[in-house]
């Protein structure tokens, strides 16, 4: 049976983990998050030894160590961070439930002391005798109301805890399917998201594009202006893409310049209008780097669209779109559909 203590302590370690990593300037993902709320609790000392020795030696937690110390003292031992988030709302409502029974035992004995009451009160004989019962039930009364207000405090508190973990739970999955660059998806939930608007589109027959854009000649551009501009480029790309697009579709960042808008209930004609106008637009804007002063020229990009098959896997509609966007890459600036393929799309064009 879980104790309440138990679940303070669960909470109380969710609210120190993040202070822990935000002073070492450490992502909150949730592999990163996992390692430090088992190194904040304590319960794995190897752990906690390997961090107090990194911290001792002044080394930096970059991505490598933190990979390094989740596989070692995490992975197959504890779950992830999610998982953890999850224990502890578990562990909320295991005490919430505890809690009820317990009111409802209480409810149970105030009902058979009501129902005494009345049938002691049948056989009263003298105001003596009534006067006692009265006593015994006001006593009962008084017992209910004490216990009800401890309920309600205890209900209150843990509402307000399962805001805070709900809050957390939101924020970290935030992180974990969102590019920390560019603020739109990441790869991760690109493939969670088309292979649950397949399986839509499938299911009601409706249609599913797919564009794949990618930033023409973006190397060249970064070893002229570099990273820090070139970064700065790729949040306005994405965001333009993003204001390009509406309802339920959907935008992510698939590799370095590289991006893919998922369009459900858009068929292939509609899709080649939506992908020839965001190249459009980028293609009339001329950028330029107000804090170095530096004129920035244009941009193009060079866009591939295949629509949804019956009965094809994911992995085929990407291939489609990507041999779309390599024949448009060899121009640039350009639009080219799974249609105006020289081959029509073979699916033997598809690389692994």
């Amino acid at each position: 049976m879980t104790d309440r203590n138990d679940t303070s302590r669960a909470v109380a370690l969710l609210k120190q983990t993040l202070p822990e990593m935000n002073k070492r300037g450490i992502a909150t993902t949730p592999e990163n998050y996992a390692v430090w709320y088992e190194y904040v609790s304590g319960d794995n000392p190897d752990l906690v030894n390997e961090v107090n020795l990194l911290d001792l030696n002044k080394t930096a937690f970059t991505t490598e160590v933190h990979r390094d110390l989740y596989n070692r003292y995490i992975a197959g031992a504890r779950e992830s961070a999610v998982n953890k988030l999850s224990e502890g709302v578990k562990e909320i409502i295991a005490e919430y439930l505890k809690r009820s029974l317990a009111e409802g035992s209480g409810l149970n004995n105030y009902a058979q002391a009501l129902s005494q009451f009345g049938s002691d009160m049948e056989g009263a004989s003298n105001v003596s005798d009534i006067k006692n019962m009265i006593s015994t039930l006001i006593e009962e009364t008084h017992k209910r109301e004490v216990a009800t207000e401890e309920m309600s405090g205890t209900l209150s508190s843990m509402a307000n805890e399962m805001r805070k973990l709900r809050t957390e739970v939101a924020r970290l999955n935030a992180e974990a399917t969102t590019d920390s660059l560019t603020k739109v998806s990441n790869r991760r939930a690109f493939d969670l998201d088309i292979e649950q608007l397949m399986s839509s589109a499938t299911t009601e027959n409706k249609p599913l594009t797919l564009i794949i854009l990618d930033i023409d000649k973006f190397g060249t551009f970064n070893d002229k202006f570099g990273n820090v501009i070139g970064d700065k480029v790729l949040r306005f790309v994405a965001t333009l893409f993003k204001k390009n697009i509406k309802g339920g579709d959907s935008i992510a960042r698939l590799g370095d310049d590289e991006f893919g808008i998922l369009l459900p209930e858009t068929d292939y004609h509609g899709a080649l209008v939506v992908a020839d106008n965001v190249r459009e637009k980028l293609a009339k804007q001329t950028l330029s780097d107000s804090a170095a002063k530096i004129q920035l020229g244009t941009i193009t990009v060079s866009c591939g669209v295949a629509s949804l098959k019956p009965s094809e896997y994911p992995e085929e509609l990407f291939g489609r779109a990507s041999a779309c966007l390599r024949e448009a890459q060899k121009n640039g600036d350009a639009v080219v559909g799974e249609e105006n393929l020289p081959d029509n799309g073979n699916e033997s064009d598809v690389q692994l």
